[in-house]
């Protein structure tokens, strides 16, 4: 789930997607939010991108994952309803 002394934690892109619910979103575009708000510090020499498109990849697997992927289009997340 982490890459290089960086983690993502389901509950920053949860926030995110619960606050930004009326549409799907890309790990670029929760990423963005999550460094507009504050949400993780981000730290120099880490792959940001790439730890949370696996976080999210990861929690989108099986029937107890936080995140739906939409089917047929790439990389777009949602929360489970």
């Amino acid at each position: 789930m982490g890459v290089v002394n960086f983690v993502f934690r389901a509950s920053e892109d949860l926030q995110v997607l619960e606050n930004y619910s009326d549409a799907p979103m890309t790990p670029k575009q929760i990423l963005q939010v999550i460094e507009a708000e504050g949400l993780k510090e981000m730290r120099s020499g880490t792959s940001p991108l790439a730890c949370l498109n696996a976080m999210l990849h990861s929690n989108s697997r099986g029937g107890e994952g936080l995140f739906y992927k939409l089917p047929g289009r790439i990389s777009l997340f949602t929360l489970k309803v």
